[in-house]
């Protein structure tokens, strides 16, 4: 069987989750924005570093290569 994989969304648009809200490595989407972001662990071992970034923008013209990329790498 599948597993299903169900990222934390939202469908308000300019909502951007906060650090509160996702987990080092989960990823969020706004599905309105189509924007996919995760929880930047740059900071190491020291989560009050840590910062929400946009991983993917998808405009109207679509995904790009570069963002399908950065995807499939993300989700490993």
């Amino acid at each position: 069987m599948a597993t299903v994989f169900k990222p934390k969304r939202s469908f308000t648009a300019a909502a951007v989750p906060t650090l509160a809200q996702i987990g080092r490595g989960e990823l969020a989407i706004n599905v309105a924005d189509r924007k996919i972001y995760v929880r930047d662990e740059s900071g190491g071992n020291t989560p009050a570093n840590d910062q929400v970034v946009v991983l993917a923008n998808f405009d109207s013209a679509g995904a790009t290569i570069d963002d399908a990329i950065v995807f499939a790498i993300a989700l490993g």
